[in-house]
C-alpha cells in the first residue's frame, strides 16, 4: 500500500508562543513534569531499538516475524504516546521525525519535498503485501528514528518552561485525543487509536498530579479516572462509542481544565484560530475565524458591507451575475450544478462551486488551494473571465458614487486610508461575510451542546463509524469536519482520492483535472484537492471537485471500496487507502444519517 499525504502548511499567525520563559529555572510543577518526561524518553529509546531489532530479523515469507515487527511497532508507539503531549508542543521537529503522516511534504510549494519518515510510514510498509521487499526502507526508517530518540536527552538538557505552558500543553493534548487519537488518525492499520488514547490521557493525568497537590480539583480527577477506565475497558477500535466518551468524559474534562487554569491564574494570552478557553472543541466559539480578517475590530460593519456586495451584480463585467448567482443561500450557498455556467453562457467553469458555509475556516482556498487567503480568492473570482469577468476600474467607477457604499466603507474601516472604496476593501468585506456563514445550529450541534433528543440512535451510531471504522474523521476533522488539521488547526490538508470523470462504473475513466499539480507540478500533487467540509453535505450535491457524484450513496460506495483505485482505476499516488473499509449497508446508512444531522437551518438572507 502506498499512502502519501499532501499538506499545505502556512506560517499564519502563530497559535502558541513556545518561547522559553525568562525565569532562571522551571516552575515547581513544570519541573516535575519535565523530570518525568526525561525518564519516559529512556523507555521510548529502548523500544525504538527493539523495533529496529525486529525489523532487522525480518525474513522472506516469515509471517511470524512480520507479526513480531508489527507488535514491536505497536509497543514503540505506546511508549511514544506517553511523551507525545510534550514533544509535539515544545519540539515539533522531533515530533515530526517520530509521528508525521506518511507523506512527501514541503513547507511551501517551492521547497524540496521530503520523504515520509517515522511510525506512520513504517506502519504502511509493515502492512504492505510484500513486507520483505520493503526491508531496506524499514531498516533505514527505524534506524533514523532510534537516532532521533537518542537525541532527546540533549534537547531536554537545561530545558526551561513554566507551569502555564505545561497546562496549555495538556489542553492541546486533550484536543488531540478527542479529534485525532480516537479516530485512529496516525495508526489506521494497527487500529490502536483507543488504546493509545488511554496512554495519552494517562500522561495528562500524571502531569496534572503536581498541580493537584497545590490546588486540588476533585471533579477533574474523577473525570480523568473515569475516562481512563472507559478507554481501558472498551479498547476495540471499530465499535468504540466515541460519542459517549466525548460527552461523558472528554468534553467535561476540557471544560474543567480550562476553569482550573483560569482559577489558578495561569492563562496564556494566545491569539489564534483555536480558542483554547472555549467550553469544549465542539462549542461554536472553539474556532476563531476573526484571525482571517485584517480589521477585526470592525467585524459587524464589514459583514454588513460584504453582504450588500455579495448580492450586487455590478461586481460582474456584464452586470448579470453576483456572488449569489453560483452560491445561492436557498441552496446552502451552492448552485446545484456539477459545474457552474460561465458568465457568457458558452460553457462551464473548471470546477464545482462548493458551499460557502464554513468555507472561511481554511488557510488555502479554491479546490486546488492556490489562494492563500479569502481576500486573494475574492479578487481572483471577480477578475476571472469565466466567473465574474470584472474589471477593477469599472467596478470602482460603478460603486464610488453610491452613497450607501460610501457610508458603509467609512463605517467598516477605522483608518482613513481604507475608507475610500477600493478593491481591497471590497474583498475584505466579502471575506467578513463569508466568515459569518458559520451557523453551527444543526441537530448535531444541538446534541453536542446539550439537547439529548437532537440525534437519533442511528445518527449517533453513524458518528461513531464516521470517526472510527469508516476513517472519515481522519481527513474531515472535527469540529468543522473539513481539512483543517487539529489540534492546532494551523494547516489545510489536500488529498488524492482518485475521483473519476463520472460516477458511471460501467464506463469508468480517470478525471483529467490535475488539481494542485497545475500550481506546483510535482507528482505528489497530481490530482490533489482540498478536503472540504461535510457540514450540510446532504444539501450541497453534486459532489467532488468535478461534481461527478450525484448522491451520498455513490459517495459512500466510492470510499467504502477504497477510492479510485478500489473502483478499478490505477493511481499510484492516491493518498486514500485502496483497501475496502468493509462497511455493510446498515453502517453506510448510519453514516449517511449522521451526515444528514450536520444540516443547519437555512439562513434567512435578504438581498442587500
Amino acid at each position: 500500500m502506498k499512502w502519501i499525504l499532501v499538506i499545505i502548511t502556512l506560517a499564519f499567525s502563530p497559535l502558541f508562543s513556545l518561547a522559553v520563559p525568562s525565569q532562571a529555572k522551571n516552575d515547581a510543577c513544570a519541573e516535575q513534569v519535565v523530570t518525568n518526561v526525561r525518564l519516559k524518553t529512556v523507555a521510548f529509546t529502548r523500544s525504538c531499538d527493539q523495533l529496529s531489532e525486529k525489523i532487522n530479523q525480518l525474513k522472506s515469507n516469515d509471517q511470524a516475524g512480520i507479526k513480531d515487527a508489527r507488535l514491536a511497532l505497536l509497543k514503540c508507539r505506546e511508549k511514544y504516546k506517553s511523551i507525545e503531549f510534550f514533544l509535539d508542543y515544545y519540539f515539533k521537529a522531533s515530533a515530526h521525525d517520530f509521528n508525521s503522516p506518511p507523506k512527501f511534504s514541503a513547507e511551501e510549494p517551492e521547497d524540496d519535498y521530503l520523504p515520509p519518515v517515522g511510525f506512520q510510514q513504517i506502519e504502511v510498509l509493515l502492512f504492505n503485501k510484500n513486507v520483505f521487499a520493503q526491508k531496506a526502507d524499514l531498516q533505514q526508517l527505524s534506524s533514523s528514528m532510534t537516532k532521533s530518540a537518542l537525541n532527546l536527552p540533549l534537547l531536554l538538557t537545561g530545558f526551561q518552561t513554566s507551569d502555564a505552558q505545561i497546562l496549555r500543553c495538556l489542553q492541546v493534548s486533550l484536543i488531540r485525543i478527542m479529534t485525532l487519537g480516537i479516530t485512529g488518525y496516525d495508526a489506521p492499520l494497527l487500529k490502536s487509536g483507543v488504546t493509545e488514547a488511554h496512554i495519552s490521557l494517562d500522561a495528562i493525568k500524571t502531569s496534572l498530579q503536581p498541580f493537584f497537590k497545590q490546588q486540588p480539583a476533585l471533579k477533574m480527577e474523577m473525570l480523568l479516572t473515569a475516562g481512563l477506565s472507559y478507554l481501558k475497558t472498551h479498547p476495540g477500535f471499530d465499535y468504540f462509542d466515541r460519542m459517549q466518551f466525548l460527552k461523558l468524559y472528554a468534553m467535561p474534562l476540557q471544560q474543567q481544565l480550562a476553569q482550573y487554569i483560569k482559577q489558578a491564574k495561569l492563562n496564556l494570552n494566545d491569539k489564534g484560530i483555536l480558542n483554547i478557553g472555549a467550553k469544549n472543541i465542539f462549542s461554536p466559539e472553539a474556532l476563531n475565524g476573526d484571525i482571517f480578517l485584517d480589521f477585526r475590530e470592525k467585524k459587524p460593519q464589514l459583514i454588513t458591507l460584504g453582504k450588500l456586495l455579495f448580492f450586487d451584480k455590478r461586481l460582474s463585467g456584464t452586470v448579470t451575475r453576483s456572488c449569489a448567482t453560483c452560491h445561492q443561500p436557498e441552496r446552502y450557498f451552492t448552485d446545484g450544478l456539477a459545474k457552474s455556467a460561465t458568465i457568457n453562457g458558452g460553457g462551464h467553469v473548471l470546477r464545482n462551486a462548493p458551499t460557502l458555509l464554513y468555507a472561511g475556516f481554511q488557510y488555502s482556498h479554491f479546490w486546488d488551494a492556490r489562494a492563500k487567503s479569502l481576500v486573494e480568492q475574492v479578487r481572483e473570482v471577480l477578475l476571472n473571465r469565466d466567473e465574474m469577468a470584472g474589471n477593477d476600474s469599472v467596478i470602482l467607477s460603478r460603486l464610488s458614487h453610491d452613497q450607501k457604499y460610501i457610508t458603509l466603507f467609512k463605517a467598516a474601516f477605522p483608518d482613513g486610508d481604507y475608507q475610500k472604496i477600493s478593491m481591497y476593501g471590497i474583498a475584505e468585506g466579502l471575506t467578513a461575510y463569508v466568515l459569518s456563514l458559520s451557523p453551527r445550529n444543526s441537530p448535531f450541534d444541538k446534541y453536542m451542546t446539550g439537547d439529548k433528543f437532537a440525534l437519533t440512535r442511528q445518527q449517533i451510531h453513524g458518528f461513531n463509524l464516521f470517526m472510527g471504522k469508516a476513517q472519515c474523521g481522519t481527513c474531515h476533522f472535527a469540529p468543522l469536519f473539513n481539512g483543517l488539521i487539529p489540534p492546532y488547526y494551523e494547516s489545510t490538508e489536500l488529498e488524492i482520492i482518485g475521483v473519476p470523470k463520472t460516477d458511471d462504473r460501467k464506463h469508468l475513466s480517470a478525471d483529467d483535472d490535475e488539481g494542485s499539480y497545475r500550481l506546483n507540478p510535482v507528482k505528489y500533487n497530481r490530482g490533489a484537492f482540498k478536503t472540504p467540509t461535510v457540514r450540510n453535505v446532504a444539501k450541497t450535491g453534486p459532489y467532488m471537485h468535478n461534481g461527478s457524484f450525484h448522491n451520498l450513496n455513490t459517495v459512500m460506495d466510492f470510499y467504502n471500496a477504497g477510492g479510485g483505485n478500489g473502483w478499478g482505476l490505477n493511481n499510484p499516488e492516491q493518498t486514500l487507502p485502496s483497501d475496502s473499509l468493509k462497511l455493510n449497508k446498515g453502517e453506510i446508512n448510519a453514516i449517511i444519517g449522521f451526515l444528514n444531522s450536520l444540516t443547519d437551518k437555512p439562513l434567512r438572507t435578504k438581498k442587500g
